[in-house]
């Protein structure tokens, strides 16, 4: 889906005697080792209520006051499509967790797997490998990316049950600590 970029350059002529320098669709890529956090002088800045700059003039979005936040619209077996994977693929939410980045900016986390896999008894996948999509925030009724210039989203699909597998839980136990 194409980003409609309206949205975002309205806000930019909003508050551009601050925005003159930078450039909005910079790359979403850092370098250096405080990727993706940062660090105590990497903290972003309010330019909006939809966007937040950092010091190298990358910017970010934000949730603006009123929308739903990610942990409002998944949930444990909400079933998702991203933009950037085969129209085919389907994924299923197994946890949501929040956590702020550029010293306030909250964003969230989703543990992902494949819709026929049970949860085990953490609620996670059954071998769950640390399939995760982060940074992630709400906007006008769609889920993007924290990075302003990344234009993928994620496609909400519906819900399905989140089964438990107990016995995934059990199984390490059951030889005397090791898996078969």
């Amino acid at each position: 889906m194409a980003s409609d970029r309206s949205g975002d350059e309205a806000v930019r002529e909003q508050c551009c005697s601050f925005c003159a320098g930078y450039d909005l669709w910079n790359t979403y890529q850092r370098g250096g080792w405080d990727y993706p956090h940062g660090d105590e002088t990497d903290v972003a800045e309010r330019v909006s209520e939809r966007l937040a700059v950092l010091p190298d003039g990358v910017f970010l979005r934000l949730t603006p006051p009123g929308q739903p936040t990610i942990d409002d619209v998944l949930e444990p077996g909400t079933l998702f499509r991203a933009s950037y994977h085969d129209k085919e693929r389907t994924y299923k939410v197994f946890s949501v967790r929040r956590r702020e980045y550029y010293g306030w900016v909250p964003a969230y986390t989703i543990a992902i797997g494949a819709p026929d896999k049970a949860a085990g008894e953490n609620g996670m996948p059954k071998n769950y490998g640390g399939a995760n999509i982060k940074e992630l925030v709400y906007q006008d009724g769609e889920i993007r990316k924290l990075f302003a210039s990344n234009d993928d989203t994620i496609e909400i699909l519906g819900t399905d049950s989140l089964d438990v597998d107990f016995q995934a839980s059990f199984s390490t136990f059951s030889n005397g600590g090791v898996v078969n």
